[in-house]
This record gives C-alpha cells, structure tokens and sequence, in this order.
C-alpha cells in the first residue's frame, strides 16, 4: 500500500463524503416533518390553456327567482292589510250624472211588425225631459264614476216598457244601478209625450 494517495483520490473520497452528508441531511430532514408532509412540487400550467373553472351545481341551477323566494316575507303593509276595509267611496252629489243625447235604434208603427230604421224614428225629447228632472235620484243609484247604457223598449199603445244595461257599459255594479234608476224613473209620462211611432227601442247613454 503507497504511503501517500493521489490526487485523484482524495478528489473522489472528498466527493463521495460530500455526496453522502447532503444524503444523510436530506433525510433527516424528511424524518422530522413526518410522514404524509412532503412536499410535492406542482407543474407548472401550460401557457396556452387557463385552469378548469369550477362551478358549483347549486349556485349554477339558482337564480333572481330563487333569491327573491327566499327573501323573508315583509308582511301586510298598513295600505294592504287584509284587516282594513277601504274607506267606502262617498255617493255622487246630486246634479253630478250627466245625459248624452239618446238614440233610437228603430221603431214601429201601430199595428204593423215592419221595422222603421232608426234614421228615419223621431227623437222623444219630452222622454229625455223626465229623465233630466230625475237627475238628483239617478245620480245616487252609482258609486263612482263610469258610463250607463240605458236601452228602453217601450210602446205607447199598450203602456208596455221594459229596460236593461247594454254591453257597453262601464259603470260598476250595472245590474244594480240599472235596476234603480229603472225604479227612480217610473212611471215614465208616455201619455204626455210627444211621439210619430208606437213602440220605440231607444238608448239614453248616463255618466257619473
């Protein structure tokens, strides 16, 4: 065995004593952070492609609706609490229901069934008379405002009347204020007015 070494040998001893102490480091190390603990290096994301967005089902399916549902219910407010009635809305003052002219739709005469159009019927302004001077109680038959068809089918012969709302009337409740100014306008004076035909079917449009 020579007394002394090369130097290449003590390159390669000095290398392996160092290689051997970083190993020895090394585990050590892991030995103190316990098993489970390493740390394991994470690739870097490609470049060219953003990361997958994670959605969750529950959020994805809800929406406006769904919050809005589960908002917390306020409760009746003091202009829409079932509890309260509604101030009844107060009866037209007297004189403030307004007649638009009348229209005769057609007429007859005295016994013969051929029907006389309309343009060619006289206007019954004694009959539009009586209705006027019933203004105050025709106005309390409604509540507030809107528009009576009153159609009359009436003949002076016989004294036969009867009357009825038409389809185009606005005013609430019409079957009730029809029936009341029927009533409040009764009799009508057709032995006093003056009339060419016998039997009339007649329209006297009324407003609140």
């Amino acid at each position: 065995m020579p007394d002394s070494f090369s130097s290449r040998t003590v390159a390669i001893v000095a290398l392996a004593s160092l290689v051997a102490g970083f190993v020895a480091v090394f585990a050590g190390g892991l030995m103190l952070m316990g098993p489970g603990s390493a740390v394991v290096p994470t690739p870097a994301a490609d470049a060219g492609s953003a990361p997958p967005e994670v959605v969750d089902a529950g959020a994805a399916a809800s929406g406006p609706a769904d919050d809005a549902a589960a908002a917390p219910d306020p409760g009746p407010t003091a202009a829409t609490d079932p509890g309260e009635s509604a101030a009844p809305t107060p009866t037209p003052a007297a004189g403030s229901v307004r007649f638009s002219p009348s229209v005769v739709s057609r007429c007859w005469d005295a016994n013969n069934p051929a029907i006389v159009a309309g343009a060619a019927c006289d206007r019954l302004a004694g009959l539009e008379a009586h209705f006027a001077s019933k203004a105050a109680d025709i106005a309390a038959c409604a509540r507030g405002h809107g528009r009576l068809a009153f159609i009359m089918d009436f003949r002076f012969s016989t004294a036969f009347v009867r009357s009825w709302g038409g389809p185009s009337s606005t005013i609430g409740d019409a079957g009730s204020v029809v029936a009341c100014v029927r009533r409040v306008t009764q009799p009508l004076p057709l032995a006093t007015v003056t009339h060419a035909h016998d039997r009339y079917l007649m329209v006297l449009p009324i407003d609140w």
